[in-house]
């Protein structure tokens, strides 16, 4: 109740100042909402159901030539949970944009990322339930393709608890056929005061593409190849650098609405301290799919979609998602929708 206090003394500040300097009034309002059904029988990962929404509405103040300032509250629930099991999280944020420049910087959204990150980077629970950056986001888009850098803070110095931070960033150039980009993150993980040690977590992904999709009467015709290469130390219980590897071919064909994605990833375990014999660093250290702990040097997703809504505000996609771990076999059934609707009122001197 205290963090929706805020947020309406925080609205009603806005209205005022907006109106007294005669700025800009933003808005902005977003619900997700998303079905998640996972069978699994694989040693590596574990069957649940997830079933949530989210509604996060924002207001703010804008000036200038693309300047503003924005604040909003972040709430989240799980089906068949109390609501609002999650404590609400405010939202704060400066954000610049024009036509090739974009900043963010406070706490803000990380649907505000444009990267092509692969789900060793980030899986689909993290972009889901860890939906907001606390920190710095740079962005260029160019007529040839973009670049970002990240920061996201995720924990502070205190009496029990020590800094977690990471470092990531997404580049892609384009030609009309071919295409090359990269993915980077570095995590720092230093655990509490009287457990876990400290653990830095590098994944490089550099790419090559080729994209058919204007040459041939289809929606969607892509081909990518890459290489994810993990640098991990362990300072406290191994005390070198580890650099397991593997590289992953990415295919995608869509044709009205319909589409098949396939991610095969040939490599080796890219988590090695997730349950390690010295501390079980679990999903604390690593934020990618825990399929990615494949001990048989093999990793395969198939995802069969139908996209029947996806504009600029509003998104519906229904997939069947088949994953092989090298030995068994695990079904997901996914359905996402969002919808974000956003609005401004200039106010005039």
């Amino acid at each position: 109740m205290k963090t929706i206090s805020r947020l309406i003394f925080c609205v009603l500040f806005l209205g005022v100042f907006s109106e007294v300097f005669a700025q800009r009034f933003l808005w902005n309002a977003r619900f997700d909402t998303r079905f998640d059904n996972r069978e699994y029988k694989s040693e590596v990962n574990w069957p649940q159901t997830l079933f949530g929404a989210r509604l996060t509405p924002e207001v703010g103040i804008g000036w200038g030539n693309g300047n503003g300032l924005m604040i909003g509250v972040d709430l989240m629930a799980d089906f068949g949970a109390k609501t609002f099991n999650t404590d609400p999280e405010l939202l704060f944020y400066y954000n610049y944009d024009s036509k090739k420049f974009k900043a963010y910087a406070g706490i803000f959204p990380r649907n505000k990322l444009i990267g092509g990150y692969s789900n060793a980077f980030f899986s689909d629970s993290v972009r889901f339930y860890d939906a907001n950056l606390d920190g710095l986001l740079l962005q260029y888009v160019g007529g040839r393709g973009y670049v970002e850098v990240a920061c996201d803070w995720n924990s502070m110095l205190s009496e029990t608890t020590r800094e977690k931070f990471m470092l990531f960033s997404s580049g892609r150039v384009n030609t009309p056929v071919f295409y090359a980009g990269y993915n980077v993150s570095m995590y720092h993980h230093a655990g509490t005061i009287h457990e876990d040690g400290v653990v830095d977590n590098v994944l490089l992904n550099p790419y090559v593409g080729i994209d058919l999709s204007r040459k041939l009467p289809l929606d969607s015709l892509y081909i990518q190849a890459g290489w994810l290469q993990a640098f991990q130390n362990d300072r406290k219980y191994v005390g070198e650098y580890v650099s397991p590897h593997g590289a992953q071919i990415e295919l995608r064909v869509e044709k009205w609405k319909f589409g098949i994605f396939n991610t095969l990833y040939l490599g080796q375990n890219l988590m090695p301290y997730y349950d390690s014999p010295y501390f079980d660093y679990g999903h604390g250290l690593y934020f990618g799919e825990p399929f990615y702990r494949t001990e048989s040097n093999v990793y395969d997703r198939l995802e069969l979609y139908w996209h029947p809504i996806r504009t600029g505000n509003m998104n519906l996609r229904v997939a069947s998602i088949h994953h092989y771990d090298g030995k068994k076999w695990g079904w997901q059934q996914m359905v996402t929708f969002w919808v974000d609707i956003n609005g401004k009122m200039s106010r005039k001197k």
